[in-house]
């Protein structure tokens, strides 16, 4: 599309000037809208045939009652030929997840430029919204299809970790459709696909999308490693295909590499262990192949024991004794640990958590109902509770009317939560150890334990 021919007509004679493109695939390109919150597609395939197909789906998607809810940028309407594609709602001031991705040329600084993103914690709370966003389509009994840095489209605002979309809702898919075809991003295809021994499905929609997220926290393809990077274009393929080592295999080490961030600083423990699920023997057996949910799951948990470093205002995990990005000690914090109140157990006894989270003096710890309630879906991030550590005191207030309980275990004390500030003193043991309960204390639910743990020596 040349600068004179930057305007497409839609089927209502609606003229819109084409701005910068946004994203480019397989299929089509990607630009924004001038002077609107909207962007268009142009399908590069412009057959009747085509025409006819993507109609059909764009009519199927806007049926979705809930799209905005899945985070589907919500198609309006298709174009007027010669261009064959549609016309999307997108917010302003959104750029696609790539921009974490992509490394710019001519960076001095890798590691400032991976904080200037907005460092760990944000790229784990985006991953886990779009993983999030994905287990809910496959809910519904649809796959995305293509999933790729292009189309999941994110805030612009380093400072938003909440705004996503993912673009292109003409690669929505029924599941159990039989005319699946084998539609990818070059290195984002699992190998079934790229060999087309399978269309594509949520196990192939799961294969992108841990790409996705290896690449956006390590920044190095899991594939791709010094043998590949370094050889013959051939073992690129080989690679893609299935049919050579990933990075970090632990029994062969021909395809490692030095290139990217040391795992442990950007993966939590679990993540580890889905990547090795996932690109080890998941890579050629789809069917142990960690699903969209899982990643979802682990995501959010790694990003709750995050915590924020005092000296460079950066974010790491809290088995990290120094931050990984200054060295700066990290400071004093406290795990909070999620469990259940069982009414018929007369007192809490101690059991594996359901939850970690860390709270430290940088920044306060919100509550919503994915941590009070374990709830998913676009109601889980309704704010519930905030927690302020004060030195070596936590002060909780609620934020949403409700009202919750602290009970010690030392002392029998009871007190209720409201929207006033409550004070108690963090512990580094299980005596005299204080309890909040989101709900009433003659039901089962789920509590907070509290275990302070002192900085490191400065």
């Amino acid at each position: 599309m040349t600068e004179q021919n930057k305007r497409v007509v839609d089927e209502f004679r609606n003229v819109y000037q084409l701005g910068k493109e946004l994203g480019r695939g397989g299929q089509g390109a990607v630009f924004a809208v001038k002077n609107g919150n909207y962007a268009v597609k142009i399908i590069f395939d412009r057959s009747p045939a085509r025409r006819k197909a993507l109609r059909q789906q764009l009519t199927s998607v806007k049926m979705l009652y809930d799209i905005e809810k899945l985070f589907v940028a919500r198609p309006t309407y298709m174009l007027e030929a010669p261009y064959l594609g549609y016309v999307m709602e997108l917010l302003t001031d959104m750029v696609p997840i790539s921009k974490l991705i992509n490394i710019p040329k001519n960076t001095n600084c890798l590691v400032e430029w991976y904080l200037e993103g907005g460092g760990l914690r944000r790229r784990l709370l985006l991953l886990a919204r779009c993983a999030e966003s994905l287990a809910q389509l496959h809910g519904k009994a649809l796959v995305y299809s293509d999933p790729s840095p292009n189309n999941i489209f994110i805030s612009a605002d380093v400072n938003n970790n909440d705004i996503i979309r993912f673009i292109d809702a003409d690669n929505l898919q029924d599941s159990s459709s039989s005319s699946s075809i084998n539609v990818y991003t070059p290195e984002f295809g699992a190998p079934e696909l790229v060999t087309g021994k399978s269309g594509v499905n949520t196990l192939t929609d799961a294969h992108a999308f841990a790409v996705i997220t290896f690449k956006a926290l390590s920044l190095v393809h899991p594939l791709m490693g010094d043998m590949v990077n370094d050889g013959e274009p051939e073992l690129e393929t080989q690679a893609l295909e299935g049919k050579l080592p990933w990075i970090d295999d632990s029994e062969d080490d021909k395809n490692s590499t030095t290139q990217g961030f040391p795992r442990d600083i950007v993966l939590s423990p679990y993540l580890i262990e889905l990547s090795k699920k996932c690109f080890g023997i998941g890579l050629n057996q789809p069917s142990k192949r960690p699903g969209v949910g899982q990643w979802a799951e682990r995501l959010y948990s790694a990003a709750d024991c995050t915590i924020c470093c005092p000296q460079c205002n950066s974010t790491y995990y809290i088995n990290q004794k120094n931050c990984p990005w200054c060295d700066y000690p990290r400071p004093t914090f406290v795990r909070v640990a999620i469990q259940r109140w069982e009414m018929l157990q007369g007192r809490f006894k101690e059991q594996k958590p359901l939850q970690i989270l860390a709270l430290n003096s940088s920044e306060p710890l919100i509550l919503t109902n994915r941590i009070i309630s374990g709830r998913t879906g676009i109601d889980s991030h309704n704010p519930n509770i905030e927690l302020v550590l004060e030195g070596e005191n936590i002060k909780v207030r609620s934020l949403n009317g409700q009202c919750f309980w602290l009970t010690s275990e030392g002392t029998q004390i009871e007190k209720e939560v409201r929207e006033k500030w409550v004070r108690f003193p963090a512990k580094t043991g299980r005596d005299g150890s204080w309890l909040l309960h989101f709900n009433s204390l003659d039901c089962s639910h789920r509590l907070a334990s509290f275990y302070l743990f002192p900085g490191e020596n400065v």
